[in-house]
């Protein structure tokens, strides 16, 4: 393959890559949020991109790619059709654990290892962890509390709503729910958007790009679920440093733990909200 030919190739796939950023952004990260204009949702705008970027992947000639980018549509259209929110009712639990867990971990998972031929890496342990690893856990939980207390208490006092929470009776059932939802969604962002997007995108571009498109699938599925306002810029932030954590370290483990810390400090918040002075705990009513 000559020089001039492997640069249409490249060009071609980069094109491919933002369309289908582009189409995620539109599809789920716009989701819940209107659209331009009252008659036209966003999600409508973003299907074209999507087609258009498997068109040119498959134009490419790279069919590893191509593969790819039908797994990155899979995982769009998955979230497309599930109801992505804070309700911590038992059918919507069943739905995102069925929808999430089977529809954007597992197939996807079994098509790369035997369609694509390019299994998922699943690295959860990469040998000791140093002194800087561990003490990012205090830094990152100091940073996350400070971060989510002005964000709960000033930015967007009303944020809590999208995990909607009983006011009266019993909440200890309503309360575990959510603990253990925002704990299962913590893992499922890491597995799907580290370890699925992440991993796959860098074995065809350069670390830098394949992490800012990560961060883009990342933020989408969360400013969709909660976070509006001024959290999609963290959210962001955090999945720009949590695929540069997953590069240093290899450990999918480390990144989950870092990722469940900072939940526990969102679960407290959204309890606090509602509860001022959160005087609940695991064994009480």
């Amino acid at each position: 393959m000559n020089e001039t030919t492997l640069s249409v190739v490249t060009f071609s796939k980069r094109v491919s890559l933002w369309l289908m950023t582009a189409a995620m952004v539109l599809i789920i990260g716009l989701k819940g949020h209107g659209g331009p204009v009252p008659a036209l949702d966003w999600h409508w705008l973003g299907w074209p991109p999507l087609v258009i970027s498997i068109f040119l992947a498959w134009c490419s000639g790279n069919v590893s790619w191509a593969k790819t980018t039908v797994l990155m549509a899979w995982l769009i259209l998955v979230l497309h059709f599930t109801r992505i929110d804070g309700d911590t009712t038992n059918g919507h639990i069943l739905e995102l654990a069925l929808m999430l867990g089977i529809g954007v971990l597992l197939v996807p998972a079994l098509l790369a290892k035997y369609w694509l031929k390019e299994p998922l890496d699943y690295s959860w342990f990469n040998g000791r962890w140093s002194r800087r690893m561990w003490m990012w856990f205090p830094l990152g939980f100091v940073l996350a509390f400070a971060f989510l207390w002005v964000y709960f208490n000033h930015w967007t006092p009303t944020l809590h709503h999208s995990w909607p929470l009983p006011l009266e009776g019993p909440r200890t059932d309503a309360l575990w729910r959510l603990f253990w939802g925002c704990n299962f969604i913590g893992v499922w962002d890491e597995l799907a958007f580290i370890n699925f997007v992440f991993v796959l995108l860098g074995r065809h571009f350069r670390f830098g790009e394949a992490n800012l498109a990560q961060a883009f699938f990342f933020t989408s599925f969360l400013h969709e679920m909660a976070f509006v306002g001024w959290g999609p810029v963290v959210i962001f932030a955090f999945a720009l440093t949590q695929g540069m954590t997953y590069r240093r370290t290899r450990s999918l483990f480390y990144i989950i733990i870092l990722h469940l810390m900072i939940d526990s400090v969102l679960f407290y918040m959204i309890a606090n909200q509602w509860y001022p002075g959160f005087g609940w705990h695991p064994w009480g009513g």
